[in-house]
């Protein structure tokens, strides 16, 4: 995402609470106008001002069925200790709100053949994957459509789901002490089964252990994370941007890319979960320590990563911006 890109603007049409923390927000184009085609999966940045006053993006994936142009929807949940974003959103998006946005994206890649599928969701997780479901069944494609919650209250969507999937779709709510068994489900699956899956971070650590074990390739897999890997032993570092003249104190818990658009540089960034590839760049000096879910061995072996999730092995990194 860079200042010169094509922007979308759009009005908050309709709010509605799904629970006691996850709220919709429908998205109209300001002008009445069909919306720009996306595709199942597909995520949109919602500008922000946080806590600390600084303007930012997060980004929410639209749920809507994706075959209808006449809106998007987001689900917001209010995150307990987030750094304002969805906070904002609750405080201040309300029927009529006007705001501009960059154009949808995509890190999931739809299968175009008849194999089945199976799409796994925990939480929050759902909102993409909904989207998915809402594609496969318009092309008459078999899928499974299991979703992991603590409590089926506090799980957005419940009546949309059952209404629309009934006998593709399987609830788990840990409250009814029913227990989502992955290594089971992958197991069972058909060896040409495609498998996409959002949710908790530890829902999709379990998910990749179990293809790993159960030898199922990786291309059979999607995952889209919600949120950046860290580590608690994160320690400040210096960043020198080459070609900007620029030496960066990067402290313990700030990712590179928002120190280095803190300094006034402008680099494009999409996800900023490690899932897209988008603010990969190139290592000049130091040794990167990879956490982003996307660049191959070959694209690290050359010296590129991801400035959104990725850290330095050293003190000092030299990146090519």
């Amino acid at each position: 995402m860079t200042s010169n890109e094509q922007k979308l603007a759009l009005t908050v049409s309709r709010v509605r609470d799904l629970t006691p923390r996850i709220r919709a927000y429908e998205l109209r184009s300001t002008t009445g106008e069909e919306l720009p085609l996306v595709t199942a999966g597909s995520h949109i940045a919602i500008p922000v001002q946080l806590a600390d006053g600084k303007t930012d993006v997060r980004h929410y994936s639209i749920c809507s069925n994706p075959n209808q142009r006449e809106f998007y929807e987001i689900a917001v949940l209010l995150e307990d200790n987030s750094r304002g974003g969805s906070q904002f959103i609750y405080n201040h998006f309300q029927t009529g709100t006007q705001i501009e946005c960059a154009l949808p994206t995509n890190n999931f890649h739809l299968h175009a053949d008849a194999s089945p599928a199976v799409l796994i969701a925990g939480g929050i997780g759902i909102t993409p994957i909904m989207a998915i479901a809402h594609t496969l069944a318009l092309r008459g494609r078999r899928f499974t459509l299991h979703y992991a919650g603590r409590h089926k209250k506090d799980m957005a969507f419940v009546p949309e789901l059952e209404n629309n999937f009934p006998r593709s779709l399987f609830f788990y709510d840990a409250d009814e002490g029913k227990r989502l068994d992955l290594m089971n489900l992958l197991g069972d699956a058909t060896s040409n089964t495609l498998f996409y899956a959002c949710g908790p971070q530890k829902m999709l650590d379990d998910i990749e252990t179990s293809a790993r074990l159960l030898c199922i390739a990786k291309d059979r897999i999607q995952i889209e994370h919600f949120s950046a890997p860290g580590s608690e032993q994160d320690t400040p570092l210096l960043l020198e941007l080459a070609y900007s003249n620029k030496l960066i104190k990067v402290n313990a818990n700030q990712p590179l890319l928002n120190a280095v658009r803190d300094a006034g540089v402008e680099v494009k960034f999409d996800c900023c979960v490690g899932d897209c590839g988008s603010c990969a760049v190139k290592v000049l000096e130091g040794e990167a320590e990879h956490r982003d879910h996307v660049l191959s061995d070959s694209q690290k072996s050359q010296g590129y990563m991801c400035l959104c999730v990725s850290r330095a092995k050293g003190e000092k990194l030299v990146i090519a911006l």
